[in-house]
């Protein structure tokens, strides 16, 4: 059982959010499998991914996601169920799901960052991502560092609207975001006064 799993960043009652590990195979490939799902391709507006093979993923897991901790102190957290109570301690927690934390990098950068939750199509309607992302916003807003969080969803996803609202989210309407190329999303924010165009938006 990788060290990950051992410690986990946060649990809940039915979850492990682990650090996504480029040793381990199973995230590697999990990773591969979820971001070629059509719905988290749409959710990048249909544009075709460059994680296709688990070299790929690997890559990713070992340099992009790592610096964008180290740069921020949070970023990306793969959801997994937690084991059965009988289960072996060298089977992996199965992955279902990522939640991130993300802000971009300067200039492009906003003031706050935005929580975002992607599950795999067998495991969506379950409550996962609400409880995965509550566990985030959680850990997030008890650090205490004054900022807010936005949320970020395509214009008319009824599932992520849902998801956001049912964590305290307010709905700001249909904005462009020049930090993902003026591409218009429904925004929402938690914890944040006024206009959103003073965080950055």
């Amino acid at each position: 059982m990788p060290s990950e799993s051992a410690n986990p960043f946060l649990t809940t009652p039915r979850l492990l959010l682990l650090h996504p590990s480029p040793s381990s195979d199973t995230h590697c490939d999990f990773f591969v499998a979820l971001y070629n799902t059509p719905e988290f391709l749409a959710s990048i507006g249909g544009r075709p991914t460059s994680i296709t093979t688990r070299a790929a993923a690997r890559n990713l897991l070992a340099t992009k996601l790592p610096a964008d901790l180290a740069r921020n102190g949070y970023g990306t957290y793969l959801v997994c169920l937690r084991p059965a109570p009988d289960t072996p301690k060298d089977v992996e927690p199965e992955p279902i799901g990522i939640v991130t934390l993300m802000r971009g990098e300067e200039p492009n950068r906003y003031r706050a960052p935005d929580l975002g939750f992607a599950v795999l199509p067998r495991y969506v309607r379950r409550g996962y991502a609400k409880e995965a992302g509550g566990a985030v916003v959680e850990w997030f807003l008890e650090r205490g560092e004054g900022e807010g969080l936005f949320g970020f969803c395509s214009p008319g996803n009824e599932a992520s609207r849902g998801v956001l609202r049912s964590l305290g989210f307010k709905g700001r309407g249909v904005h462009k975001l020049r930090v993902f190329g003026g591409e218009e999303a429904d925004v929402w924010t938690l914890r944040m006064e006024g206009g959103v165009e003073g965080w950055g938006l």
